[in-house]
């Protein structure tokens, strides 16, 4: 949404304002100008240096089955023993966006996609610390691909049928603020849970990838 776009704008200029003082080519002190979006440092010889905000691009992949019945989710170790997403990393330098894919879904949970099928969906911004995330979505080679897990970067990873990600995709709407523990252990409390699977809410980019595999494939 626009104000979830301006808040995220927001949050990028005052991080980079907050680790940048300083002209990297000149070592003056930074002034911020054209509305706090490019900073200028002046060098001893009186020469201008404009300054604007780094990003480092990330993708984010929604992986399935060649018969996309199966879709890849994985839990990271910083999040709830019930919530699973797509894989995300960064790309690196002189790295295109679909050997980015490739690479990071072999090294995350040691399955081989095939790169021609790799196609972008969408992206977000995510100035944590200034990242722009390209969501993808991405076939294995083979069904029931085996799993290996990189032990540093996931706790699990799993192959959820289509019908179990969209009835997590419904719970989570309804439940709400699933990334506070307490509201789910409320719910199963009240006995108004009792799943084990939940999936990130809508405005997220990894749910994004999800509503649309599960409704247009």
């Amino acid at each position: 949404s626009t104000h979830n776009e301006l808040a995220l704008t927001a949050t990028a200029y005052v991080n980079w304002q907050k680790t940048h003082q300083f002209c990297n080519v000149s070592g003056s002190p930074l002034e911020y100008i054209h509305g706090g979006t490019c900073a200028k440092g002046i060098g001893a010889d009186g020469k201008a240096h404009l300054h604007w905000p780094r990003q480092d691009p990330s993708i984010i992949t929604l992986v399935t089955n060649p018969s996309s019945t199966h879709a890849l989710l994985a839990r990271s170790p910083r999040h709830s023993v019930y919530l699973y997403t797509a894989l995300a990393g960064f790309v690196e330098a002189g790295e295109t966006f679909e050997n980015a894919v490739a690479r990071e879904v072999h090294e995350e949970v040691g399955v081989t996609i095939d790169r021609e099928s790799v196609n972008y969906i969408a992206s977000q911004a995510w100035p944590f610390p200034r990242s722009c995330m390209i969501g993808m979505n991405a076939s294995a080679m083979e069904d029931n691909a085996p799993i290996s897990i990189d032990p540093d970067e996931i706790v699990d990873a799993q192959w959820f049928e289509k019908e179990v990600v969209y009835k997590a995709a419904r719970d989570t709407d309804r439940m709400g603020a699933i990334l506070d523990p307490r509201v789910v252990a409320e719910k199963q409390a009240k006995g108004e849970w009792n799943g084990n699977l939940l999936v990130p809410s809508k405005g997220v980019l990894a749910r994004t990838l999800m509503d649309h595999w599960l409704e247009n494939h």
